[in-house]
């Protein structure tokens, strides 16, 4: 009998670890954004970034509390998604460099007809654990698409 019961737990505990097995899930830095823009992970899933852009880039938390470091050409990071953890983040892109002017005077020169510097491009991303990923599921738990009414009928 006792070894039925310990046969049984160990059973149970298998199958309990194999049901609460973090997911892991992609963001695509994109150079000029990610993809997706919002993913939503459970608290004790991960997050691997990639960066698929010949750009250096990263994906930094707003108030910096997280962030990928500086990713090159296919650079990967993999972040641990925790409670409490901030959930935007953002990159500011390198600005273009802006043409050089020469100058024989030691003061600045400016040109009225020169374009304004440009802006730094950002990029944003939301890690949202707390709201359920917004997916309807047909009754049988798989996603719901909005063309299978149409075949249904």
């Amino acid at each position: 009998m006792l070894r039925k019961t310990a046969f049984l737990s160990a059973l149970a505990a298998l199958g309990l670890a194999g049901s609460l097995q973090a997911e892991e899930h992609y963001v695509l830095l994109l150079g000029q954004g990610y993809f997706p823009d919002v993913v939503h992970p459970a608290v004790g899933d991960t997050i691997r970034f990639v960066n698929i852009t010949d750009i250096p880039m990263a994906a930094i938390a707003e108030d910096g509390s997280w962030s990928t470091g500086e990713l090159p050409e296919n650079g990967e990071f993999i972040l641990a998604v925790t409670d409490g953890m901030t959930q935007n983040y953002v990159s500011a892109l390198p600005e273009p460099e802006a043409p050089a002017t020469e100058t024989t005077s030691a003061e600045p020169v400016t040109d009225p007809a020169a374009p304004p510097a440009p802006e730094p491009i950002i990029a944003a991303g939301v890690i949202d654990y707390v709201n359920p990923a917004p997916v309807e599921l047909n009754s049988s738990g798989k996603p719901l698409m909005q063309a299978d009414a149409a075949y249904d009928s």
